[in-house]
């Protein structure tokens, strides 16, 4: 008996070790993962992929090209919708989006962290279960985005003081009723007048609240999803996974995230001025992007907000 208490401690240290190598006890996270690269070209590799996901559960809803040789799925599953159903604007987290980049070698393959967004989004879970099938569907080679980062820091998330958090939404406005809003928002998403697409409509189980994921294809590149995204990030994998970009109708509101919140989530390392990748070069996108979703969605707004003067860089 009087070995008994080594073997326990044994166990518990084998245990604790199983723990941290499968990723269920983790205290920091990255906001991209990238998985197994694949050797077909982008098309090839996206069908692939939905295969893949497709096999560990996940649903697709969206999938489109932002730019050449790139190709963005968005995905859901059983448990991210369980999840968004038990937050009152959970409907952001009730997608992830899984990005591949064709390269002269193949497809490399990234999607975004589901613990990262749980964390960001304030979910009531932490996707632990969500991320452990991503790993399985299309391999987890490495994290990268950004230095990591504590669930703490992310659930009470601001980049800079006086810019927003995930609890300053803009406002896109009202309409008389629910149906009439998600008929209007889906059919203007989808308009090449307005340099948009309807990459997906996902509606939360049991509750008036629809995420929509726009794609932006305008001309001007404060307001183009890949031109956003190339303009702060250089090395392959680039961070496409950050798209598209979402806007949440809950009851009859309609809104989306500020991109000084969102962009700044899944790109926090980036400085605010600087001659190479910065914020200070996308200091328009934020109020280019505000009055290209407040014309998608069309809704009652009472009063206009009054703009913060610009964009990142200016407090």
């Amino acid at each position: 008996m009087r070995n008994a208490h080594p073997i326990r401690l044994l166990l518990a240290g084998i245990c604790i070790f199983g723990l941290l190598f499968s990723g269920l006890v983790r205290a920091e996270f990255q906001p991209f993962i990238e998985g197994t690269a694949l050797p077909e070209d982008v098309v090839a590799s996206a069908e692939t992929a939905r295969e893949k996901l497709a096999a560990e559960g996940f649903e697709l809803v969206g999938d489109y090209a932002p730019s050449d040789g790139v190709h963005v799925l968005v995905v859901t599953s059983d448990a991210l919708l369980d999840t968004a159903t038990r937050s009152p604007r959970g409907g952001y987290g009730a997608v992830l989006s899984v990005a591949l980049e064709q390269t002269e070698n193949g497809t490399r393959v990234s999607y975004q962290h589901p613990q990262y967004v749980a964390h960001g989004y304030r979910l009531e879970s932490d996707n632990e279960r969500v991320f452990q099938a991503m790993a399985k569907a299309l391999g987890a080679t490495g994290y990268f985005g950004a230095e990591p980062t504590s669930s703490a820091n992310l659930r009470t998330y601001q980049y800079a003081f006086g810019l927003e958090t995930f609890e300053d939404p803009v406002d896109l406005g009202g309409f008389a009723s629910f149906d009439a809003a998600d008929r209007q928002i889906a059919s203007r998403a989808d308009n090449g007048e307005l340099g948009t697409e309807l990459v997906y409509r996902v509606r939360v189980p049991g509750r008036d609240q629809v995420v929509y994921g726009v794609g932006m294809h305008t001309d001007d590149p404060n307001a183009n999803g890949a031109a956003l995204v190339q303009a702060v990030d250089h090395d392959v994998p680039r961070g496409y996974a950050f798209l598209p970009h979402p806007v949440l109708l809950a009851d009859t509101e309609a809104e989306t995230l500020s991109l000084r919140f969102r962009m700044a989530l899944f790109f926090p390392d980036l400085p605010m001025v600087g001659s190479e990748a910065s914020f200070f070069k996308l200091r328009k996108a934020p109020d280019a992007i505000n009055q290209l979703m407040t014309e998608v969605v069309d809704g009652e707004i009472e009063q206009e907000e009054q703009s913060s003067g610009g964009g990142f860089g200016t407090f």
